[in-house]
């Protein structure tokens, strides 16, 4: 019969045999734009939806967008690179 080790090596191991760890998530932090909301994308003025959106080192925003109508796989944007669709410019 197998015995349970007292001490685990987890470099040694399969990914697929490690869990996830979880990550640091400020409840406090504040996201510039919602998921589901409807924003504008500054290079090529395309309408697109926010599909999720994460906070890297540095404190930069940035969200998976999909564009409105394309079927092109979802980008990864800065919050820079996005407006919100209601200030869209004439």
């Amino acid at each position: 019969m197998l015995s349970t080790p007292a001490t685990i090596d987890r470099p040694a191991l399969p990914r697929s045999l490690l869990g996830r760890r979880r990550k640091f998530f400020n409840p406090d932090y504040q996201f510039e734009y919602e998921i589901g909301q409807t924003v504008v994308l500054e290079c090529t003025e395309e309408t697109a939806v926010v599909a999720g959106r994460l906070q890297v080192m540095g404190c930069v925003d940035e969200y998976i967008i999909e564009i409105v109508g394309a079927k092109c796989d979802p980008l990864q944007v800065q919050a820079h690179q996005i407006r919100d669709d209601t200030t869209r410019s004439i």
